[in-house]
This record gives C-alpha cells, structure tokens and sequence, in this order.
C-alpha cells in the first residue's frame, strides 16, 4: 500500500496542472531576452503596482485564463470598474499578418489585438488561443520575447502543444522585473 502513495501523489499533481495555470514546478532563473529587447516596466501596462482592463474580445475564454495565469501576487490584474480607469484593452482584428495577437503600448491605453484571422484559423484550439492571450499579456505586463531555447510562453512562435501558463522562467522574469 505505501508504495502507491507516490504513484497517487504524481497523478494528483498531472490532473492539478490541468486544472490550475499555476502548476507545481522547479525553480529556475530568469530566461534573456531575444537580441534587441529588454524587459522594463515602463515598456509595460501596468500603472504602479496593478493593471485595470476591459475586452471588446470575442475570445474571453483566453483572456480569462490569462488573466488568471499571470495572478502572480505583485501586480494586481483586475476588470475596469467605475471607480478606475483602464490600463489596457482587448481588441480583434483580422489580418494575414503572421501574428496570432500582438500588445501595442499607446500613451493612455494599451492594446492587446487577438487576430482573428489566425484565431479563428490555424489556432483555433484552446491551447493556441490560450497561449497566445498569456504571451500577450505578458507582454502588457513588460516582458520580453524569448529564444526558442528556453521553455518560455514568450517564445517567438506558437509552438506545438504550447505552454497555456507563465514557465517557471516566465515566472522568474515576472519576479525579477515586479519585486
């Protein structure tokens, strides 16, 4: 009986990482940026400490479960109310454009534009949209790309089987960068 304490202690965290963004993971340090990038955080969304948002998305299930994914506990990521002001807002396009989402940082009100066409497309999988919505935010939250060499949801590319969560790197960066 005691040996398939471990067996069932394995299987409970494998169902847990599929039902929680924040599965448990090894420590790692932070993963470098791609040539030409760097991560700051006034190359980011976020207003002090916390990042107020609104969507005119068609894709909420993603950016739901980024928002969730990137709830770390040093910026807080909340719903615009009548009391704030947003910080960043979801929007679709559409376009052949190569990109399945991208952030735009503007004076005033950032932008995340989830691309419909590669959406609703090539990456009409949960797993790609949701991945792409948490590489989005992570951006809005002043992170930058990362090599394909790093286990990172900044990767460059939406790969096969993409991470839907922040890496333990990810998360690294995150902490480095919002401690």
């Amino acid at each position: 009986m005691q040996a398939a304490g471990p067996v069932v202690a394995a299987a409970v965290l494998a169902v847990a990482h599929l039902l929680s963004p924040h599965a448990a993971r090894a420590e790692a340090g932070p993963a470098p940026c791609v040539a030409g990038e760097s991560e700051t955080r006034g190359d980011s969304s976020v207003d002090g400490k916390e990042l107020r948002w609104e969507d005119d998305s068609k894709y909420n299930d993603a950016l739901t479960w980024a928002h969730r994914a990137w709830s770390l506990g040093l910026v807080k990521i909340a719903p615009d109310d009548a009391g704030s002001v947003n910080d960043l807002e979801w929007r679709d396009y559409s376009k052949a454009d190569g990109h399945g989402g991208y952030w735009q940082g503007k004076p005033g009100v950032d932008y995340v534009y989830l691309n419909s066409y590669y959406m609703d497309g090539r990456y009409k999988d949960r797993s790609s949209r949701r991945h792409i919505a948490v590489h989005e935010l992570g951006h809005a939250l002043g992170l930058c790309h990362k090599p394909d060499t790093w286990a990172s949801v900044m990767w460059t590319k939406v790969p096969d089987n993409p991470p839907t969560a922040p890496t333990d790197r990810d998360e690294a960066n995150y902490r480095k960068l919002w401690k």
